[in-house]
């Protein structure tokens, strides 16, 4: 017998599997890469978000908190506090009475003296703390209250 050779035929029928591995491994790390970069986007989008709502609440939250300063300073208190909810935010506030004084003194042209007036103005020092979700955000200043007698 004898064994006839033929011609191994070396058309290229499609691809070997080195190529197809190598071919997934870029394309799943790509989607990957994308998958983190929008990942990113999307944390940051929230926390932007979070930051947003705190600043569009904290105009109303800073009135009620006046006005609540200056109903509550007319008292003789030296500590004053506070919680709430305003718009899904949640909110303490504390203050802290730093001086109690009068206005300057004034001259009296009929009696041609300096006068002292009874002090009337109280100067607090206020802690805010604002909370939406996960972020926390502290705010510290100080506010006036006075008397209206």
């Amino acid at each position: 017998m004898a064994y006839k050779h033929q011609a191994y035929n070396k058309t290229a029928q499609g691809f070997t599997l080195i190529e197809v591995l190598v071919a997934a491994v870029i394309l799943f790390s790509s989607i990957a890469m994308v998958s983190m970069v929008f990942r990113g986007a999307f944390i940051s989008s929230e926390k932007a978000n979070n930051h947003m709502v705190i600043s569009g609440v904290l105009p109303a939250v800073l009135a009620t908190l006046r006005q609540d300063i200056r109903q509550q300073g007319n008292l003789t208190l030296t500590q004053l506090t506070h919680n709430g909810a305003m718009w899904d935010v949640d909110y303490q506030w504390q203050a802290a009475l730093l001086s109690y004084e009068s206005a300057p003194e004034r001259f009296d042209p009929q009696s041609g003296k300096l006068v002292t007036l009874a002090p009337k103005y109280k100067l607090w020092e206020v802690q805010l703390t604002l909370k939406y979700k996960s972020l926390l955000k502290h705010y510290q200043f100080n506010e006036l209250s006075w008397s209206s007698e």
